[in-house]
């Protein structure tokens, strides 16, 4: 009877738990918890109670009182793996990722055969871009689940970013041939967009344009496919199309923030400052924590009509936010302290940043001076091929990053003959995919082919491209290689300041010292063997005499003179780099020497550079 009686129980307990999601589901939160609060008086040792409970604070985003739960269970019932998984699912959204590791890492020991907790760990290590890691994962995964979807759609997404497309195409593919995906609205939708993502990273435009396009019109407000319709016609150069598929996207969900990050990017990147001013603020009146927008703020305006959202970003304990906010907090009050002339305190957050930086992202100093090195290493034949002529097309701008290359490229696309390519990734892309370096020419005529209208010449400002010398002079052999160079402590202080996350070298001074001083050489190198096909470009000098030194470049590149070359802030051509909203300005010359006011700082980077004499000699003028 008691046995009975305990069933019915349970039985009435589910149902009241039910009923208590269903009111959720509604968006009838306040009477959902209500129900919940009644159920725990009497029944907080029941697992169903306190796992729902538990997804119920998770789904409120309560996670302090939702980790509490789930502890609580892992406790009580710790051969329970979905209470890790879901633990560590919140610890990760606080990017806590070490402690959501560890949570995991538990779990396996005592179920090192559960699927999902499998797929959580891969998930884990996607969010860490740790891909080697996440596909060792999800293949156990998939090995325990050979027709589980969601996983083999996470393995696809893994493999986007480790740019194996085809094998992210196969799997796509065939899930979409599945009559139960198309049953599926989600895993419908994602299985697409995650195929138009393939096709825009093999610059197959017009697929993955048809793709988003479908989207859009079966599924009436996908804020998703609008986004990703946004960013491929910016990868297109399209500006005007991208700003206006995202207010389409801004008309049918109007409280989407994604839409109005990426506008706000766009307006500045073609130029129109004061949209992106508005855009930014707009965001942040919404969300004043958003510190991303307060960083894209303070490189283009100085808060003085807006002195409450400054002062809130003045006062805010940075210990207090998560890793990402706090690097972009700390790079905006750096910003607003420099633009102030408050350099001491500039200074300080810039440490700050940066040192939060390099435990977000580990230095790939050693990776690039790898990868140059091998390619260094390349025998330079001087003789004339096949391509000696069409290769005449090609000016490759290579360099450190924040040497005045946007500025560059700003004056010669003035040449109505030239097409900026910006910071294409064609060259490497080109050197990865030959089976034999004789085909990077070709490999890479196509992609250039493929995405650019055509041109009589063709600049690339993929700066790092100065590692592969060797190959543009035996493979281009006519074409231009203009190599930028800075005052080395102006150059190392500025990539410090660019909050660069995908060069994570940048976070440090010595790494970035080091760097500069190994692309230095390098380059010194370089010249010695094919010097006749580059030239050096001193920003300073550009800076404080443009009237002598543009004439030259031009005359080095056999060009006719025109006077428009002296007006770069002039060219209405979008810019997507750091220096989007600096190159629409005259020529200033308040960077040079800047580095002597965070002389302090800059310590342990003087130390490196006076070990190379050439560079020494630079720094001490």
């Amino acid at each position: 009877m008691k046995k009975k009686l305990n069933i019915l129980k349970k039985i009435d307990l589910l149902k009241k738990i039910e009923e208590a999601k269903i009111k959720q589901k509604e968006g009838n939160f306040l009477e959902a918890n209500q129900i919940f609060q009644e159920l725990l008086k009497s029944n907080n040792d029941s697992f169903d109670l306190l796992f729902s409970f538990g997804l119920f604070c998770r789904d409120l985003k309560n996670f302090n009182l939702a980790k509490r739960i789930f502890l609580n269970l892992i406790n009580k019932y710790p051969s329970s793996i979905n209470s890790y998984i879901l633990l560590a699912e919140i610890l990760k959204i606080e990017n806590k990722f070490k402690d959501a590791e560890r949570v995991l890492q538990k779990a396996v020991k005592i179920n090192p055969n559960h699927g999902d907790l499998l797929y959580n760990f891969s998930l884990l290590y996607f969010a860490l871009r740790n891909f080697d890691y996440a596909t060792v994962y999800i293949d156990k995964a998939i090995k325990l689940s050979i027709n589980n979807d969601i996983y083999k759609i996470l393995k696809s997404e893994i493999y986007i970013n480790k740019f194996k497309i085809d094998e992210a195409l196969n799997i796509l593919e065939d899930l979409n041939n599945i009559n139960r995906i198309k049953k599926d609205k989600n895993k419908e939708i994602r299985i697409n967009i995650l195929l138009a993502d393939a096709y825009l990273k093999k610059r197959k435009y017009e697929e993955a344009e048809i793709i988003l396009l479908k989207l859009i019109k079966k599924y009436k407000g996908l804020e998703i496919a609008y986004l990703n319709l946004s960013i491929l016609y910016n990868d297109k150069n399209q500006l005007s199309k991208s700003i206006q598929i995202l207010k389409k996207g801004i008309n049918l969900s109007p409280n989407f923030t994604p839409f109005y990050k990426n506008l706000a990017s766009f307006y500045r990147n073609s130029g129109q400052l004061k949209l992106a001013i508005e855009t930014n603020l707009f965001i942040i009146s919404k969300n004043k924590f958003d510190f991303n927008s307060y960083y894209e703020l303070s490189g283009i305006y100085d808060f003085k009509n807006h002195k409450n959202e400054l002062n809130f970003l003045l006062n805010t304990k940075l210990e207090n936010l998560n890793p990402n906010s706090k690097i972009y907090a700390a790079f905006a009050i750096s910003n607003l302290l420099h633009k102030q002339g408050k350099f001491k305190e500039s200074a300080k957050y810039l440490k700050i940043a940066n040192d939060a930086g390099m435990k977000y992202k580990k230095s790939d100093l050693s990776l690039k001076i790898k990868h140059t090195e091998f390619y260094r290493s390349l025998k330079i034949k001087n003789s004339k091929n096949k391509y000696f002529k069409n290769s005449s097309n090609y000016i490759f701008i290579v360099g450190m990053p924040r040497s005045g290359s946007t500025l560059l490229e700003n004056i010669l696309s003035l040449n109505s003959e030239v097409t900026d390519m910006g910071e294409v990734s064609f060259l490497e892309e080109s050197i990865k995919e030959a089976k034999d370096l004789k085909n990077v020419y070709d490999l890479y005529e196509k992609k250039v082919i493929n995405q650019f209208k055509s041109s009589i010449i063709y600049t690339d400002k993929s700066l790092f491209n100065y590692m592969y010398c060797a190959i543009i002079s035996n493979f281009f052999p006519k074409a231009k290689i203009i190599n930028c160079i800075r005052n080395p402590l102006d150059n190392i202080l500025s990539i410090y300041r660019a909050n660069f996350l995908n060069q994570s070298f940048s976070f440090s001074l010595p790494d970035i010292s080091s760097l500069y001083m190994h692309y230095f050489e390098t380059m010194e190198e370089y010249k010695t063997k094919c010097g006749e096909n580059i030239y050096d470009y001193y920003y300073e000098d550009l800076i404080e005499n443009p009237n002598n030194v543009i004439p030259r470049i031009i005359n080095w590149l056999d060009w006719d003179w025109d006077g428009k070359y002296l007006s770069p802030h002039q060219n209405k051509r979008n810019v997507h780099t750091a220096s989007s909203a600096q190159i629409r300005q005259k020529f200033y010359s308040s960077s040079i020497g800047i580095w002597k006011e965070y002389k302090e700082l800059l310590e342990p980077a003087i130390e490196i550079i006076k070990t190379n004499k050439l560079l020494g000699e630079k720094i001490s003028m």
